[in-house]
């Protein structure tokens, strides 16, 4: 029997059951894969449903597409902290809890505050909006992940100085991995739609050579499925677009399709 296929309201209806903060992570295998924009697409589904959704922080990095989609969105200004002469924007957890909506849209989860802020990591800060009944849609790579440190560096020479610690995965109700494919991510690449231009041949020399992006991409679900308990549910969405969702309730190393999404 063909398992039913998730919708992609499943998050929304957690949003709409419960009072206490849910977590959704799109996480990708490198930069470019399409992690923000796909979050702000989801912003304006819910928008559109009547949600009350804000943007905490969003990093276009100059991308036209994604810039263009933060626009109809309500944003919260970012916080100014100067430190050492220099004037630094933050997101503002304060303004967000003070505005304390249904749901707050978060980017660049391994981001390391200004010294000054309350929370070291962003990652925290968006533990501390949870905690508060903030439901929070967040994203970031895989090379992230704290265990995959060493791994990271042995493979791609890239030293990755800002991570998320694995449990912070555990508190997801849903992650959702955007599966392009290494081909079409070097072509957005060499096109300028993910880096600058003079930033490209630096990026093509080292961290996205195609060995490096290959095992990367392949750590994403590998890596996912063993680290998460079991009341998660992992959503991997093709270029296309189509989702097929993973139950993790299962032995180490085994991922199955899932009839349905965590209620």
């Amino acid at each position: 029997m063909i398992p039913e296929r998730p919708r992609p309201e499943d998050f929304l209806e957690l949003v709409e059951r419960t009072r206490f903060g849910r977590l959704k992570i799109y996480l990708g295998y490198a930069a470019g894969v399409g992690k923000t924009y796909q979050m702000l697409l989801e912003a304006h589904t819910m928008k559109k449903r009547g949600v009350d959704v804000v943007l905490g922080y969003i990093e276009p990095h100059g991308r036209k597409d994604t810039i263009r989609l933060i626009e109809g969105l309500e944003t919260i200004p970012r916080k100014k902290i100067e430190y050492r002469g220099i004037m630094i924007e933050e997101m503002d957890l304060d303004a967000v809890l003070a505005r304390w909506p249904q749901v707050a849209i978060v980017d660049e989860v391994a981001h390391t505050n200004v010294p000054g802020s309350r929370n070291a990591r962003r990652y925290q800060d968006i533990l501390e909006l949870i905690a508060a009944g903030i439901n929070v849609i967040c994203a970031f790579n895989i090379q992230h992940l704290e265990s995959l440190n060493d791994l990271v560096e042995r493979v791609t020479g890239v030293v990755v100085r800002e991570t998320v610690p694995d449990t912070f995965l555990r508190h997801a109700d849903q992650i959702v991995t955007l599966d392009l494919s290494v081909e079409d991510l070097l072509d957005r690449l060499q096109s300028g739609k993910v880096y600058a231009a003079d930033k490209i041949p630096r990026a093509l020399a080292h961290f996205f050579r195609n060995e490096n992006l290959l095992t990367l991409r392949e750590l994403v679900l590998r890596e996912v499925a063993e680290s998460l308990d079991r009341r998660a549910t992992l959503r991997v969405q093709s270029q296309g677009g189509a989702e097929t969702a993973f139950a993790l309730d299962r032995l180490p190393g085994e991922v199955r399709p899932a009839s349905h999404c965590l209620k």
